[in-house]
């Protein structure tokens, strides 16, 4: 059995290594999350990058990222139209891990959808505050729609 990549690169702040896993890129059940086919995996790590560099946490330490194109635009991270990842705090020397989480189209299964997927609004603020997103951006996402 293979093992799961990690990224040749740590974070610029942190030093964090970041693991591409399988299970989040079709490998793992139907309704695990999964990013989107078409983003590289240089664009995935540079969304965790980006959490790590903004520090754009929550209260127990998860990351939360977000991807713009060359165009400006916020583009779709996982198969079900999320436009936030979320990455879990991993134990000290271990490598990160993260998955697409937030917002979510109406084909999402019952585990990925809902308000317990949504971050903290404390995050959306911590995005507003780095450039990340918009004003309106967060308005938008807060609410569960797509920017």
């Amino acid at each position: 059995m293979a093992t799961d990549p990690v990224h040749p690169e740590p974070t610029r702040k942190s030093g964090y290594r970041y693991q591409f896993t399988e299970k989040h890129h079709g490998g793992g059940t139907s309704e695990d999350a999964r990013w989107a086919e078409d983003l590289s995996h240089a664009d995935e790590f540079s969304v965790f990058d980006a959490a790590d560099f903004h520090d754009v946490t929550d209260e127990g330490g998860r990351l939360y990222g977000v991807f713009r194109t060359q165009d400006g635009v916020l583009r779709d991270l996982g198969t079900w139209q999320q436009q936030i990842a979320g990455f879990p705090r991993q134990s000290e020397g271990s490598a990160w891990h993260g998955y697409p989480i937030w917002a979510v189209n109406h084909e999402t299964p019952a585990n990925r959808s809902g308000q317990q997927m949504r971050p903290a609004k404390a995050v959306f603020q911590r995005m507003q505050d780095a450039g990340l997103i918009t004003k309106r951006e967060k308005k938008r996402l807060l609410a569960g729609k797509h920017t």
